[in-house]
Formats: C-alpha cells, sequence, structure tokens
C-alpha cells in the first residue's frame, strides 16, 4: 500500500467502486475461479495464543502482503481527538529506525527504512479500525518485519517524530481536499454517523497541531492492544510471513478494548443539504445512502442496484477514464458496519438536474416493479464483475479477509458474494430499492468563487 491516496483512510478495496465498462462482466469471467473451488474454503486459520491469523496463499505471485487490523479506529475518538487515530499511526511509521544492509547506522524513518529492506508499507485509519500494510517479497518481509514490530511496540510520540508525521498528513489531507469525491463522501459521513466515526479520517491541520506527546502516547496505550487484533497474510505466504506475523502480533501490548457499536443518523423523509467550496471547475453532487452491510442478506442485492444507478450514466469508451473525468461513480463503505453507500456526480460532464431526474426516476422504477429478466441478468453480470475486481491486488486480498473477519464474519465471506449475486431475484432488487434507495442527504461541492 503506497502511503499516497491509495493509503487512504477507507482503502480502495473498501470504499471505492467507480463506474466500469461494459467489459467488466467478460473480464470478471477470466478472473472468476471455478464454481467448485470457490465454494471450498480458501483462507486456513493460526490460532497465536488469542489473535488469530488468516492464511490464503496466492499462488505464483512474487510477494506477499500482511494486514493488521488493529481497533484503533475513529469510532475510539472523542469529539475533541479529531486525526488522533491517524496521528498515531503516521507516527508508528516516522519512529526511526536503523534500514539493514546499509553502510550507515543512521536511523531513518520506519517507511524509508521498509523501502531500503526492499517492501513498502502504509496504513488506512477506518471507522472502526486502524490497517498497517507491509507487502514485499518474502525475503523483504524477513527483513523488514523486525523494523516494524518494534515500531508497533514502542513507538516514537517524541516533537520530531510528530511533526514529521503532522507532515505527512498534510500532504495527505491536501490531497483528499483535491478531490471532491472524497469531499463529499467525508460531508455525508458526518452527516451519517455519529460520535467519532463520523469524524474526517486524518483529522485537519488545525486539530492535529493541538495534540502533544501525552495525548498520542495515551491514546496508543488504550487502544493497541493485541487481544483485539488480527491479521490476514496474503500472496506468498510461508515461514517468512509466519514469523513475520508472530511477530507483529507480539509487539502490540497485551490486552482487549470494549467494544462498540456504531450509531447512525439515516437519511429522512425532509432531505438534507450540506455544502461547500472548494478549487473545482464545476460542482459535484454527492448523494448519501443507508446501505446494508457484508454479511447481510440484502448486500449483494445492493451491489446489483449500484450497478444499475451507475449505468444511468454510463458511458462506452476505448480506454479506461480517469475517475474525476467520469460522469458519475459509487463509493460503498462497506468498511464501517452499517455502511454508507454514496454517489458521485461529476457537473462537468452532465448537468446536475438532469442528473438527479435520472437517478429519481431510475429508483422509482426499481421501486414501482420488479426489473425484467433480462435487465435483472445484465446488472447481476456488471455487479459481479465489479466485486470481481475490487479484490484483485494483494492489499485488496487483504483487506477483505481481515474487514470481514473483524466484523465477525467468516474469513471467506467476500468469496460468497459472487455466489450470492447469482441468487439474487427481482423481488430482492425491489425490495432494496424501497428500503435504502429513497431517502437520501445531499453534499454539494461548489466552484470557489472571490468571496467564498
Amino acid at each position: 500500500m503506497r502511503r499516497s491516496k491509495a493509503a487512504s483512510a477507507v482503502p480502495a478495496s473498501a470504499a471505492i467502486a467507480v463506474v466500469l465498462s461494459a467489459g467488466v462482466a467478460a473480464i470478471a469471467a477470466a478472473l472468476a475461479p471455478p464454481a467448485a473451488v470457490a465454494a471450498a474454503p480458501r483462507t486456513a486459520v493460526v490460532d497465536l495464543g488469542g489473535p488469530r491469523a488468516y492464511v490464503r496463499p496466492g499462488g505464483a505471485v512474487p510477494l506477499a502482503g500482511i494486514a493488521l487490523f488493529v481497533r484503533a479506529g475513529l469510532d475510539r475518538e472523542t469529539a475533541a481527538q479529531n486525526g488522533l487515530a491517524a496521528l498515531v499511526a503516521e507516527s508508528v511509521l516516522q519512529t526511526p529506525a536503523t534500514a539493514p544492509a546499509t553502510s550507515s547506522d543512521a536511523a531513518v524513518p520506519l517507511t524509508d527504512a521498509v523501502t531500503a529492506a526492499g517492501g513498502s508499507i502504509g496504513y488506512a485509519v477506518g471507522p472502526q479500525s486502524v490497517r498497517f500494510y507491509l507487502e514485499g517479497t518474502p525475503e523483504a518481509i524477513a527483513a523488514a518485519a523486525p523494523l516494524v514490530a518494534r515500531a508497533l511496540a514502542a513507538p516514537s510520540f517524541d516533537q520530531a517524530t510528530l511533526t514529521a508525521a503532522r507532515a505527512a498528513l498534510a500532504d495527505r489531507i491536501s490531497d483528499e481536499e483535491s478531490d471532491p469525491r472524497l469531499v463529499g463522501r467525508a460531508m455525508l459521513r458526518s452527516a451519517y454517523y455519529r460520535d467519532g466515526a463520523g469524524l474526517p479520517p486524518l483529522g485537519s491541520t488545525t486539530s492535529l497541531a493541538s495534540f502533544d506527546p501525552s495525548a498520542a502516547k495515551a491514546f496508543y496505550e488504550k487502544w493497541y492492544r493485541r487481544g483485539d487484533a488480527v491479521v490476514a497474510t496474503v500472496g506468498r505466504t510461508g515461514d517468512a510471513t509466519a514469523a513475520a506475523t508472530r511477530a507483529l502480533v507480539a509487539a502490540l501490548p497485551p490486552g482487549t478494548t470494549p467494544a462498540t457499536a456504531l450509531a447512525t443518523r439515516p437519511p429522512g423523509t425532509q432531505l438534507k443539504r450540506i455544502v461547500t467550496h472548494r478549487d473545482v471547475p464545476a460542482p459535484y453532487i454527492v448523494l448519501g445512502f443507508a446501505a446494508p452491510s457484508l454479511g447481510d442478506r440484502d448486500f449483494a442485492a445492493a451491489l446489483v442496484m449500484r450497478a444499475l444507478l451507475n449505468s444511468v450514466f454510463d458511458r462506452t469508451s476505448a480506454t479506461t477514464v480517469p475517475p474525476l473525468f467520469r460522469s458519475a461513480g459509487a463509493l460503498y463503505g462497506y468498511d464501517a458496519s452499517p455502511a454508507q453507500l454514496v454517489l458521485w456526480i461529476n457537473g462537468a460532464r452532465i448537468d446536475p438536474e438532469t442528473a438527479l431526474g435520472a437517478l429519481s426516476g431510475v429508483v422509482k422504477a426499481a421501486s414501482g416493479k420488479p426489473l425484467g429478466a433480462a435487465v435483472l441478468s445484465r446488472y447481476k453480470e456488471t455487479a459481479r464483475g465489479e466485486w470481481t475486481l475490487e479484490t484483485v491486488s494483494l492489499d485488496e486480498r487483504a483487506f477483505a479477509i481481515g474487514n470481514a473477519v473483524t466484523h465477525g464474519l467468516d474469513a471467506d465471506a467476500s468469496d460468497a458474494v459472487t455466489a450470492a449475486i447469482a441468487q439474487v431475484t427481482a423481488a430482492d432488487v425491489q425490495r432494496v430499492a424501497k428500503k435504502y434507495f429513497q431517502k437520501f442527504d445531499i453534499a454539494l461541492i461548489i466552484p470557489r468563487t472571490s468571496d467564498s
């Protein structure tokens, strides 16, 4: 996981499902395993003396990925602690470490030491956990894991480390603030989730400046616990990844933390509009819907509904169009339970009023009567393709396993979704359209003017 937009608070596997071309179903058919293989458990469970590791070998891939989930996400923050979860996680990556196999014994930030060892490390702050992700060849994993373990066991929270962490977070905040889709999603999450889960994942430059070393240390000591940790290992697994997994888990302080349940404010009959200004060339409209979580009986039907809504603005293209140049797309936040789905509309590509009218018409039609057999079949195939493409990279595969387990599901729950999509009926789609998609909140990202 690169320490860039790809390592944002909501990883691509969990949050972003963009508008896909009509060829996505064909791609999925090529990537999907045979039904008999998909039905068999693919993930092994390893008891680490309380915490568990979930291991899924990746065949001929040359790399391995290890995702460590710690129950120290946004829901652990109070209203006065926004950004503290991200600051602590970033401080782990900025903790000084000595790079192996170098001519110098000078300490460098952990992220640079891991790179020097031939690997990469990043993190993502979610509503209910923070996820560290280490990737590399087995040899690189073996060299980097002890460095990561030492940083996890004793992260530095001195002023120099916190200053570096704030600077790194400021860059990421700036990147996310320049993406109107992510701005709209953050606004709608704040409207939907109560308490800490609705706070901006990375905080703000102002809030980050208010935390001193004692605040960061206290957050770490309270929430970084071994007993709540989950580890998912994918790719070229073996002795090196097994040893690394044990080292990373053992580095965390012993104990567990109290479980929490997310509280929400579902959209009501009265439309809620949230408006902000950004340096964008045209307005963006982002709609937020309550949505079924991974493992919910309506989840597969909601994926079909997502495919249907995306199709309203689908434009065929000979090449892949970057997200910011597309007409619309969807971000499904199933990294949280309850979940939220948002649809974004690019006002530079399609008239906002026309777009909202078209969406309203599709939802009304889907709620009013069952889809025809041919239409249902088409969007089930599209939904299956989109879902398959959400777990292509090692990072995404590790996330899928850990996300399922942290929400009390079987490690292979993500694999079962493809089969569940195949079983979706027209009545299922109609029920989901009525239950989830007739009410929504709306965020408007408007071009900044000289007086705004």
